[in-house]
C-alpha cells in the first residue's frame, strides 16, 4: 500500500508540472501576440497619419457674393470723371453720353434717342433722380484652383486662386417731353437700363486647424492674407435691344472715339472662413465652406475696403 501511494503522489507531482509549463507557454504566446497586435496597430496608425501629410490639388467652384458698396461706381453718375488713360478716356454721366448737357460731340446720340425711343416727342431731359443709388451685384459662379500641404489631419496650409465674373443691373429715368400728352397729365417718364461688367480675381494663403467629427471628417477655421484684382469691362445703358451707349470712352469729335484699355487694379487684404472637411479613399477630399474677406477694391478713382462673402466647395487628389 506505501507504494503504491508513493506511485500515485509520484504521478501527481508530474502532471502538476507539466500543467504549469502549459501556462506559462500560453501565457507567453498571449503576450507575444497582444505585443505584435499593438505594433500592428501602430503601424496602421502611422500609416493614416502619413497618407494624410503632404501636397494635394483640387478645384474650387461656388457663388460669390461681392459688396454692393462698389456697385454704385456703375450708376452713369461718373461723380469722378477724370481722364483714366493717355487716350483721354474717361467716363461719360449719362445726361452727357446722351447729349443733354450741351456737348456738340454727342448731339448725334441725342437724336438717335429721339428717333429710336422717343415715341413722338420733341426732346428729353435727365431728371435729378435719374441715377440708382442702391445698385447691387448678382451673385456669381466663381471658379478656381486649391493647393494645399498637410501637416497632418489637422493642420494644413491652404492656397486659393478663383475667378469672378460681376455684373450689376439697375434702371435710370429720362423724361420726355413734347409728344402726345399722357394718361392723367403726368410727366412722360420712361425707365431704362444700365449695366456694368467686372472681372475679379482672388488669391489668398492662410493656415487651416481642424478637428475631428469622425473617422472621415474634420470642422476646421482657416485664416490668412490676401490679393485681389479688380478689372473693370464694361459700363452701357441699354435704350432698346439694339441701341446701347458705353460710359466710359474717349472721343475728340463724334468720327474719333477711343475705347476704354482694361487694366487690373490690386489691392490686399485678409480673410477668414469655417467649414467641413471630409475625406473618401485615402487624400481624396471635399471640402464646403463659407468665407468672408475683407479686400480693397480699385476700380480707376474708387478704391474701398469691403467686405466680400462666398459659399464654396473643394475637390482635392
Amino acid at each position: 500500500m506505501r507504494t503504491k501511494f508513493l506511485h500515485l503522489l509520484s504521478l501527481l507531482m508530474i502532471l502538476q508540472t507539466g500543467s504549469s509549463q502549459t501556462m506559462k507557454s500560453e501565457a507567453t504566446s498571449y503576450r507575444a501576440s497582444m505585443h505584435l497586435g499593438l505594433a500592428a496597430f501602430e503601424d496602421d496608425e502611422d500609416y493614416e497619419r502619413d497618407s494624410i501629410r503632404g501636397f494635394s490639388f483640387g478645384l474650387n467652384v461656388g457663388v460669390y457674393f461681392a459688396s454692393k458698396k462698389t456697385a454704385n461706381f456703375y450708376n452713369g453718375g461718373c461723380y469722378d470723371n477724370d481722364f483714366i488713360d493717355p487716350s483721354e478716356v474717361r467716363c461719360y454721366s449719362i445726361e452727357e453720353r446722351l447729349g443733354v448737357s450741351g456737348n456738340a460731340n454727342f448731339n448725334q446720340t441725342y437724336n438717335e434717342v429721339l428717333q429710336a425711343v422717343g415715341n413722338g416727342a420733341t426732346g428729353f431731359s435727365v431728371p435729378r433722380d435719374a441715377y440708382p443709388i442702391n445698385m447691387r451685384y448678382n451673385p456669381a459662379f466663381l471658379l478656381g484652383l486649391h493647393m494645399k500641404y498637410n501637416f497632418n489631419r489637422y493642420s494644413a496650409i491652404i492656397f486659393n486662386l478663383n475667378t469672378v465674373k460681376l455684373k450689376t443691373t439697375d434702371r435710370f429715368t429720362l423724361q420726355f417731353f413734347g409728344g402726345p400728352i399722357p394718361v392723367n397729365a403726368q410727366a412722360d417718364v420712361r425707365l431704362f437700363t444700365i449695366v456694368g461688367n467686372e472681372q475679379r480675381f482672388n488669391i489668398n494663403l492662410g493656415y487651416r486647424q481642424g478637428w475631428m467629427m469622425g473617422d472621415r471628417s474634420n470642422f476646421y477655421l482657416q485664416a490668412g492674407a490676401s490679393m485681389l484684382g479688380s478689372q473693370f469691362e464694361q459700363n452701357q445703358i441699354i435704350m432698346n435691344e439694339s441701341l446701347r451707349y458705353d460710359l466710359f470712352i474717349g472721343i475728340q469729335n463724334q468720327q474719333i472715339v477711343q475705347q476704354v484699355q482694361q487694366r487690373t487694379d490690386i489691392g490686399f487684404g485678409g480673410y477668414a472662413s469655417m467649414g467641413f472637411e471630409f475625406w473618401f479613399k485615402g487624400r481624396y477630399t471635399m471640402d464646403l465652406s463659407w468665407g468672408l474677406s475683407r479686400d480693397r477694391v480699385i476700380l480707376y478713382s474708387l478704391d474701398k475696403k469691403v467686405f466680400n462673402n462666398m459659399l464654396q466647395a473643394t475637390f482635392t487628389i
